[in-house]
């Protein structure tokens, strides 16, 4: 086994990606607790110990679930939705396709089906029903497959979604990204405690089919109300705004209670999924698992054009959370300079071997 140090010297290569992601460039001030009670759950970098169970649990032909979309002014419309969390579902998509020739099958509301097929396919994936993804898949002409399905809204049918979906389908992983989660009372709030509930999919229902049967799952989220955020339910339990509800507990709070296996906690949602990628990308030492600053801006710009609002200033445009293109297109390039670093340091490439070889000559040295 590599030693604790070695381990170490590893981990604090991730650790670069953990710091990118959760700059508090919004000025929100919720990031650094999120992330410091995630960091104190789970011990070792988000991003890395995310991609680890995603790797594992992943393989050619196996399906992974990507429970997305936040309908965001549900008062005017149910086809109102924002920009963070669909562009992280398509580029974690696409990485776990590129690098573990897994399927993505995306869950969404039906109100939004066509466009996040269209962000699907702005990241380079053909999205067609599921079945046909798995024939695809194991078909002789290139195609890289994915599936965009309806998330219901009434619990017993994500219910009966989920064993469905389980029953006749290669799951290996469950991802979430910025999906409202259910408190103890069963109910979904945004992070200023308005009840969404009756508009949005019911994401909990899968994830709890998962965890029931074994399936690793992820929760990817930004400001604490998200699905993932269950892991630390006690440790964000009146220390984050709302956390208590109106009834004076957390059980009618914000922050939802089921657990996953892992959680990451970034600035904007998307970014954690850029994270996970970039992650994944130097586990596997393939720089092209994470995606290209030309296909993030493709990403955003198919955003713009399938309606989707920017969340914070309610604008249609390639911009989430409050900040422009320029931001989150530098942020891939920070990451692919990351990754690109990464992969070419002989440190820890072949990861864990290298580890090996790294705490043997450290040993020499010693001596």
């Amino acid at each position: 086994m590599p030693s604790d140090t070695a381990s170490s010297a590893v981990e604090r290569r991730f650790e670069r990606i953990d710091r990118l992601v959760t700059i508090d460039f919004p000025r929100r001030g919720v990031i650094g607790l999120l992330y410091e009670a995630a960091r104190e759950e789970l011990g070792r970098p988000l991003c890395l110990h995310a991609a680890e169970m995603l790797k594992n649990g992943l393989s050619a032909g196996r399906v992974v679930l990507i429970a997305t979309g936040w309908l965001d002014r549900p008062h005017v419309s149910l086809s109102i939705a924002e920009t963070d969390g669909p562009p992280g579902a398509a580029v974690l998509a696409r990485a776990l396709h590129v690098g573990l020739g897994a399927i993505p099958v995306v869950l969404v509301e039906e109100e939004i089906l066509g466009p996040m097929t269209s962000v699907m396919h702005a990241a380079g994936l053909r999205c067609v029903a599921p079945d046909e993804a798995l024939m695809a898949a194991g078909g002789s002409g290139a195609l890289h497959p994915a599936s965009v399905i309806a998330l219901p809204k009434e619990r017993r049918e994500a219910e009966r979604l989920a064993v469905n979906l389980l029953d006749r389908l290669d799951v290996g992983a469950f991802v979430a990204i910025e999906k409202g989660g259910e408190n103890r009372r069963g109910r979904i709030r945004t992070s200023r405690g308005a009840d969404t509930t009756d508009a949005l999919g019911k994401a909990d229902a899968v994830l709890e089919a998962c965890r029931a049967r074994g399936v690793p799952t992820l929760g990817i989220g930004d400001g604490g109300n998200e699905i993932g955020m269950g892991l630390i339910h006690e440790r964000l339990a009146g220390r984050l705004r709302n956390s208590i509800g109106s009834d004076g507990t957390s059980d009618d709070g914000v922050v939802p209670v089921n657990r996953t296996d892992a959680l990451v906690a970034a600035t904007v949602s998307n970014w954690g999924a850029y994270g996970v990628a970039a992650a994944l990308a130097m586990l596997l030492d393939r720089p092209g698992v994470l995606h290209t600053v030309e296909t993030e801006q493709r990403i955003l710009e198919a955003c713009a054009a399938a309606g989707f609002i920017d969340g914070v200033t309610g604008y249609v445009g390639p911009s989430a959370d409050g900040l422009s293109l320029d931001v989150h297109l530098n942020l891939v390039r920070l990451l692919r300079t990351f990754v690109n670093d990464g992969v070419n340091t002989a440190a820890w490439r072949n990861y864990p071997d290298r580890l090996e070889k790294l705490a043997a000559e450290r040993g020499k040295d010693a001596r």
